[in-house]
Parts: C-alpha cells; sequence; structure tokens
C-alpha cells in the first residue's frame, strides 16, 4: 500500500512539474512571438514612408525584358527586405515582394514546362492578384485586344505614389542593418577574446 501511494505521489509531482514546464516554455514562447511582432503591433504592418503624388508618364516599357534578369534585379535590392525594431525583424515591402514576384512569374515563362516549379509561380500569381484587388486602383484604361502590342494608351500618365521614396527608405534601413550587423560582429569579436 505504502509502494502504491509512493508511486501515485511520484506521478502527480511528475505531473505537476511536467505542466509547470510547459507553462514556462509557452511563456517564453509567447514572449519570443511578441517581440518578433513588436515592429508590426507599434504601426500596424505598414512602414511609415511620407509619398508624395508623383504623375508617371507610361510607354510601351520595352526595356523590362522577358528574359532578361539583370533588368528586373535593381527592381527590389536585396529581395527589398528590411530590418526593423529592436531585434531588427525582417520584412518584405509588399512593393517590392509585388515587383520580386512578377520577376518569378517572368523566370518560370522563360523556362522549359519540365524546369518550372508551380509552387513560387502559385503564390506570386495569388500575391499579386491580392495586392491588386487590395489596391482597387480605379484610374482608367483604355481597352486594348489582343492582337495589339503597343502601350495600352501611348505616353499615358498616371497618378501615382512616389516609389522613388519607398526605394530611398528601403536603401537607408539597408544600409543601416548593414552597419548594424557590422558593429554587432566587432562586439562579438571582442566579446570572445
Amino acid at each position: 500500500m505504502l509502494a502504491k501511494r509512493t508511486v501515485e505521489t511520484s506521478l502527480i509531482a511528475l505531473a505537476i512539474v511536467a505542466l509547470g514546464l510547459n507553462a514556462i516554455f509557452k511563456f517564453a514562447a509567447r514572449s519570443v512571438i511578441d517581440r518578433a511582432q513588436d515592429a508590426r503591433r507599434d504601426n500596424g504592418g505598414i512602414w511609415n514612408v511620407e509619398r508624395k503624388e508623383v504623375a508617371l508618364q507610361f510607354d510601351s516599357w520595352t526595356r523590362y525584358q522577358l528574359d532578361s534578369s539583370q533588368q528586373w534585379a535593381p527592381l527590389f535590392p536585396e529581395g527589398g527586405i528590411i530590418h526593423l525594431g529592436p531585434t531588427r525583424t525582417p520584412y518584405t515591402v509588399s512593393m517590392m515582394h509585388q515587383l520580386r514576384c512578377l520577376d518569378v512569374i517572368r523566370d518560370q515563362l522563360n523556362r522549359p514546362k519540365s524546369e518550372r516549379d508551380a509552387e513560387p509561380t502559385r503564390h506570386c500569381l495569388n500575391y499579386v492578384r491580392q495586392m491588386a484587388t487590395c489596391r482597387g486602383d480605379l484610374q482608367f484604361d483604355p481597352i486594348q485586344y489582343p492582337h495589339k502590342v503597343n502601350a495600352l494608351h501611348p505616353h499615358a500618365v498616371r497618378r501615382c505614389r512616389d516609389w522613388r521614396a519607398v526605394y530611398d527608405a528601403v536603401w537607408k534601413n539597408q544600409q543601416e542593418h548593414r552597419d548594424w550587423l557590422k558593429k554587432s560582429r566587432a562586439s562579438n569579436e571582442v566579446g570572445s577574446k
């Protein structure tokens, strides 16, 4: 009877310890998640970059060829990744994510069908669709029939948000992150000696 009670007491103690460890683990995991989302919580997930309204004259944009990665790569420098908050949480700027997705679709169209990867293309088609729907641009476009290969409206001018301000802010953030990495590495090297 005493041995049975000792086993029961041990099992209860073990269960209490397991529950305690589980609670500690969940609290620690929640803390990590909360810290990682601090930057999003501060601004609602929107990077506050002032962008004035600008006019953009559209042409045929022939400089962005279907078979030229070199022409597309500068549209999303370093993947369009920025680092925010005290923990330097990485995010992708939506504008650059969209441009990167167009590049993924372009790249997949250039590959033989047997070498295509459907997953990134599917992701990108859905992402670009969602962003076009989300933005809900109400400016008019002339109808273009499939046999026409010219610009929709030669020399059309559209009102846009200044994309150059986004590029400037991304470049500045990426430079600050590179500087932060150098300082972190230098202090780690000093600390390890």
